[in-house]
């Protein structure tokens, strides 16, 4: 399966393609790696959460989404007053796991009994 890496996401984010709002400051890759290899899988997420074409939650999953070619839902939210939005090609990508071995074991029990599969799957991940 083909990896992404930090130019790919780069040239994403440095596209003027992306119609969704960013309202966080940075990403991080390894998760990015994860969540589309996932997708790529066949894996299914929950929506990204919106507010009038800002994303509310979901940063990550609406920018994997857009790399590995699939639909994501958008599920209409709330979003704090106060908000400040942040242009894609000034995002911050984070090299460093914001997730730790637990947390990450979290991650796929909770994707592979959404999507009725055994976690085994995502042992290489």
């Amino acid at each position: 399966m083909r990896e992404i890496d930090l130019p790919t996401v780069q040239k994403l984010l440095n596209s003027n393609e992306l119609e969704l709002t960013s309202t966080q400051k940075a990403l991080c890759l390894p998760i990015l790696r994860r969540i589309y290899k996932k997708m790529k899988l066949g894996i299914q997420f929950n929506g990204v959460k919106v507010k009038n074409s800002r994303i509310v939650d979901g940063h990550h999953r609406y920018i994997c989404a857009q790399l590995a070619g699939v639909q994501i839902e958008y599920v209409e939210w709330e979003i704090a007053k106060g908000t400040t939005d942040h242009e894609w090609p000034k995002m911050c990508i984070v090299e460093e796991d914001y997730e730790d071995a637990d947390q990450i074991k979290e991650h796929h029990k909770r994707d592979a009994a959404i999507n009725g599969v055994d976690e085994s799957i995502f042992k290489d991940l």
